[in-house]
């Protein structure tokens, strides 16, 4: 008779056995499907990365054509930009008279 429970107890541990394999699947699956996600959050993540990269070496290049750009601008005609500064100063001094000779047109308060 000890060979039969041998063999029923056998039989008991095999079933637990199975279902504890079972589990071990189901919970690999699962955790098979998030490294799958993470994988393609890794994979985004570096992609961003690199355009991250290539956005700050245009942004770079462009902040040293902008810093050349007035340097430029002298060298090719300084007199335009002198120029452009007495005009600015000119309109400047013509719209303060048009206001002065505005007010004084104005009747005086009583």
């Amino acid at each position: 008779m000890s060979n039969a429970q041998s063999n029923e107890s056998l039989r008991e541990l095999n079933a637990k056995l199975l279902a504890e394999i079972a589990e071990l699947r189901k919970k690999f699956a699962e955790i098979k499907v998030k490294n799958d996600e993470l994988k393609d959050k890794n994979t985004e993540i570096v992609a961003s990365s690199d355009k991250i990269v290539e956005l700050e070496a245009e942004r770079t290049e462009l902040k040293t054509r902008i810093a050349g750009l007035p340097r430029q601008a002298m060298e090719e005609n300084p007199k335009s930009h002198c120029s452009v500064i007495d005009s600015s100063q000119k309109n400047n001094q013509d719209k303060s008279k048009t206001r002065s000779s505005t007010f004084s047109k104005l009747p005086e308060a009583k």
